[in-house]
């Protein structure tokens, strides 16, 4: 079993008062439109990158899209399906997703199937960035919030 990822993180409450006050200031959805998915759509791009250098690739197949060129990355607010996801946070204001066009081939990629052992790749590439999503989460909201807060 690997080593879990352990990451500290702090000055959550200082973010959360200026985003409310943004979100008092701006409107709430106005706020999540211009500040946390345009942030969270930028700091998921390395695990997207990851993603399309780890899946699988045939060289050889030239009769199907390949899987690489369905993986995609979308921020949005999330809908009432991500809430009841036991991956998405019920208060959360915006989320990122790696995903890939849903069919079998994809599946069995990420995760196996009784013919085939997984090779999974989405995973791997969320595990293996983690630190490169928050730094640039950080950098990208410091960067919005300080010039919301400069022009006060």
């Amino acid at each position: 079993m690997a080593n879990p990822t352990v990451v500290k993180l702090e000055g959550f409450k200082e973010l959360n008062d200026l985003l409310v006050q943004m979100g008092e200031d701006l409107c709430y959805a106005k706020t999540a439109r211009r500040v946390l998915i345009p942030a969270v759509k930028a700091a998921m791009q390395p695990v997207l990158s990851s993603a399309k250098l780890l899946v699988p690739f045939d060289e050889n197949n030239t009769s199907t899209k390949h899987l690489r060129d369905t993986i995609k990355l979308y921020a949005r607010v999330p809908t009432s399906k991500d809430q009841r996801s036991m991956y998405a946070d019920k208060n959360a204001v915006a989320i990122g997703i790696v995903s890939v066009k849903s069919d079998k081939r994809a599946l069995s990629q990420e995760f196996g199937n009784a013919q085939v052992s997984a090779k999974p790749y989405i995973r791997p590439a969320l595990e293996s960035n983690v630190s490169r999503v928050l730094n640039i989460l950080g950098a990208f909201l410091t960067y919005k919030l300080t010039h919301y807060k400069s022009r006060k």
